[in-house]
């Protein structure tokens, strides 16, 4: 199926106006959210990442191998700073059973605004370099997904470890035979 021509700016920055609100909404203060609940992110933003993959692949064909390649670099790129997110995101665990407190993260949603932007950026001003554009863009929505899967991983560890020493017995004090 090929393109007539590119689709228009409005439907090119919908996914970056629906991130934005998104994250927005979840990142800039603190959340209280189960863990069950903390995986449906990463989720949805797969499945708006293949959404906007296959929009694009539509746009600016280009071989499979290519795109998997360069959402294979973008998720390697993204995992280090997804960790890094981890570590300085503060997490305690809520009253109830499988439910956290964590802390604000803007630099989640800035990641996420820049992944896209560039992606935007190097499809809108760059249209001649057909699927090389594409995958370049591709491989910005593989780092920003492995950002977020990694933090999240992390994240779970740090609750993990808080429940584990909230739930251990302090040891008993030794009895003196006198």
């Amino acid at each position: 199926m090929q393109a007539n021509g590119p689709a228009p700016v409005w439907a090119q920055l919908l996914p970056l106006f629906v991130v934005i609100v998104i994250l927005t909404i979840r990142f800039l203060r603190p959340q209280r959210i189960s863990v069950t609940r903390m995986w449906l992110q990463p989720v949805l933003l797969c499945f708006l990442a293949g959404w906007v993959v296959y929009a694009g692949e539509v746009m600016f064909p280009a071989p499979e191998w290519q795109i998997g390649l360069g959402v294979l670099i973008g998720a390697l790129g993204g995992i280090p700073f997804g960790i890094l997110r981890g570590m300085h995101t503060d997490v305690r665990p809520a009253d109830r059973p499988g439910v956290m407190y964590l802390g604000s993260s803007w630099i989640t949603m800035l990641v996420f605004v820049v992944a896209f932007g560039v992606r935007f950026s190097v499809r809108t001003l760059a249209p001649h370099t057909g699927s090389m554009g594409a995958t370049v863009g591709d491989a910005m929505l593989g780092f920003a997904i492995a950002f977020v899967i990694a933090s999240y991983v992390v994240i779970y560890r740090k609750y993990r470890a808080e429940i584990a020493a909230a739930t251990a017995t302090p040891p008993v004090p030794a009895t003196n035979p006198e």
